[in-house]
């Protein structure tokens, strides 16, 4: 493999840990305003468009859950997810 090969390897990985990223820490609340736990990462896609998103949920968050993000909507500003 290449040089060239393996530097365009690393700038995929990287750019999707930077997507994966986006979103981590964001409070994760039900349809009726309940937080029900948070963020913890965002899986992308190959066209990097975000496919799911991992919450922590739970009495001290132990368990975790995917949630397409179809089901969310995203509040930027007050670092909110909001499920339909």
């Amino acid at each position: 493999m290449s040089h060239a090969a393996l530097d365009n390897v690393s700038n995929l990985s990287s750019t999707n840990a930077a997507q994966s990223k986006r979103g981590a820490g964001y409070a994760v609340y039900d349809p009726l305003g309940q937080k029900i736990g948070s963020a913890e990462e965002v899986f992308v896609n190959r066209d990097d468009e975000p496919q799911y998103v991992r919450v922590r949920v739970g009495l001290f968050g132990r368990k975790s859950v995917l949630i397409p993000v179809q089901f969310t909507e995203v509040d930027d500003g007050r670092q909110t997810l909001v499920l339909k």
